[in-house]
């Protein structure tokens, strides 16, 4: 193995760790559609800061539902929406279907496409058909219906749709897809197996909500934070055993405390201690110098995050690095000089949705990612303000 550590944006890491919760939800769905034809379950969404590993989730999702004999696609937003979503959802189930010609188990047919309402007792069937009146796009619903119903004609377990980097989707595309959802789960049954999962940034709930009236019946959200100490400890230690290497205890616990349970940096460090191994031992002298080794590339991710804040956003981080890293929002705001939280919370909320500040309770703000606040003290020791 050339090495058990993969940085980089998009990548997976050797093994998902910490992330228990999330697979289990989305194999549990999965059981229920190839049980029952359909799952109850809300349809999900996966929101954090950038580095904490949602692509890597998304492929695992991916993954399980090919195991289970379903067809995956995952869509990735672009940042410039030149492209609606839709288009994109379009393209990449017409390509997808066109390569498997059937699947190898049969877990059961979608019967009809239509999807039905229960209205004072009577079912009212609402055919998605493009002259349907009071929807979008009907033309695209019926396509990932159509779809759905093509992939268990095969003999499939349904269709996951997969949408990463949902905050530069498109609001039209997301209200169809909310339609859609909202649509298949007022049926009793003949439900379309379709499953929809979208992951994005901490702001990526605010602006799926805005496509659905009823958002918090559809949706589940599933906050992807940093891993606790257990899950860091695992994340080191077994890739480098799987690889032939060892850790003694002292290196192991300081390689935790460094990350600060940050999946991007566990896999930055990760491979710089792998890469200064000594006859595949990592000790507390290989994570020394591997901290060194990778500290370009950590404050690569902190001079990101402070060229991307706006200007009054620099000034709370530069407040928040020497009242300690952690302050109320009212404290915040009395250190950069202004009369109440409210003039600051746009700031804030910027820095909160890259993920350079958290929240952690109501009114706090602490930095939201391990070392950047002594990296700002040290930028502003040496007179540099960039």
């Amino acid at each position: 193995m050339a090495g058990p550590f993969f940085p980089g944006a998009g990548t997976s890491p050797f093994r998902l760790e910490g992330r228990d919760r999330e697979l289990r939800t989305w194999r549990r769905m999965l059981t229920d559609v190839g049980v029952f034809g359909h799952t109850q379950e809300r349809q999900l969404i996966l929101q954090g800061v950038r580095g904490v590993g949602k692509t890597s989730l998304l492929k695992q999702f991916a993954e399980d539902t090919l195991r289970q004999g379903g067809l995956a696609v995952r869509v990735r937003c672009q940042t410039s929406a030149r492209e609606p979503l839709m288009e994109r959802v379009r393209a990449a189930v017409q390509e997808a279907l066109q390569r498997p010609p059937d699947f190898a188990d049969a877990h059961g047919r979608v019967v009809r496409a239509a999807i039905s309402t229960p209205v004072g007792g009577l079912e009212v069937e609402r055919e998605l058909r493009p002259e349907s009146p009071g929807l979008t796009d009907t033309a695209f619903m019926q396509e990932l219906v159509d779809a759905t119903t093509e992939v268990c004609r095969r003999g499939g377990l349904g269709l996951a749709l997969l949408v990463d980097e949902t905050q530069y989707a498109d609001q039209a595309s997301l209200v169809n897809l909310s339609e859609l959802v909202s649509l298949i789960g007022e049926r009793d049954g003949d439900k379309p197996p379709l499953l929809l999962c979208f992951a994005g940034l901490p702001d990526t709930v605010e602006k799926v909500g805005r496509s659905s009236s009823h958002a918090e019946r559809v949706y589940r959200t599933l906050e992807l934070g940093y891993l606790d100490e257990d899950s860091t400890r695992d994340a080191f230690l077994l890739p480098v055993h799987e690889a032939g290497g060892r850790w003694t205890p002292e290196a192991l616990a300081e390689a935790v405390t460094v990350s600060g349970g940050y999946p991007a940096f566990i896999q930055e460090y990760g491979q710089a201690f792998w890469e200064l191994r000594r006859d595949d031992l990592i000790d507390a002298d290989v994570v020394a110098e591997g901290v060194r080794a990778a500290g370009p590339q950590i404050e690569a991710y902190f001079q990101g995050a402070w060229n991307a804040a706006p200007p009054l956003g620099r000034s709370a981080l530069v407040e928040l690095a020497r009242a300690g890293g952690r302050l109320r929002m009212r404290e915040l705001a009395t250190a950069l000089g202004r009369g109440s939280s409210s003039e600051i919370s746009w700031a804030v909320d910027e820095l909160r949705r890259r993920g350079t500040v958290a929240r952690p309770e109501r009114g706090v703000v602490v930095f939201g990612r391990p070392g950047m606040r002594e990296w700002v003290l040290a930028q502003q020791d040496d007179g540099d303000d960039r």
